[in-house]
């Protein structure tokens, strides 16, 4: 099984992260893999919903289903990716010494994936997603 975090403390507050992190429509501005989404219900998510997505993977291109696994406000965010390969992405998320600093940490698992293949190949593209994420959110602070 393969799982990758990347971390980072984002200068905005964990309400405003949460609410960007939970859109799955904002995913492909800071998640490297998925190009866009293509149809899902708008307005707040709730667990459960689902969204249709274009995605590329390990040099793959693949349309996938993202679905809203969790959602727990202000500390997390989980979705299941199902298309090939099966991934989980979530965002874990806690205040970081005061209420203007947001600790972020992005999580992929893909089962399907030895550890260190993933790593080899994920890693520098999961941390510019998160270095993404820290740009975005603080542009618009």
């Amino acid at each position: 099984m393969g799982d990758l975090t990347s971390q980072a403390i984002v200068y905005s507050p964990i309400e405003r992260v949460f609410s960007f992190v939970a859109s799955p429509w904002n995913a492909p501005r800071y998640i490297s893999s998925i190009k866009r989404i293509i149809a899902g219900p708008n307005g707040p998510p709730a667990v459960g919903q689902t969204w249709q997505a274009e995605a590329g993977f390990l040099g793959r291109r693949s349309l996938i289903e993202l679905r809203l696994q969790a959602l727990r406000s202000p500390g997390l965010v989980r979705f299941s990716i199902e298309g090939e390969p099966q991934a989980t992405l979530a965002l874990h998320l806690a205040q970081a010494g005061d209420p203007d600093h947001t600790r972020v940490a992005l999580s992929l698992d893909v089962p399907s994936v030895p550890s260190i293949f993933l790593s080899a190949l994920m890693s520098p593209l999961l941390a510019g997603d998160i270095e993404r994420l820290k740009e975005i959110l603080e542009a618009n602070g």
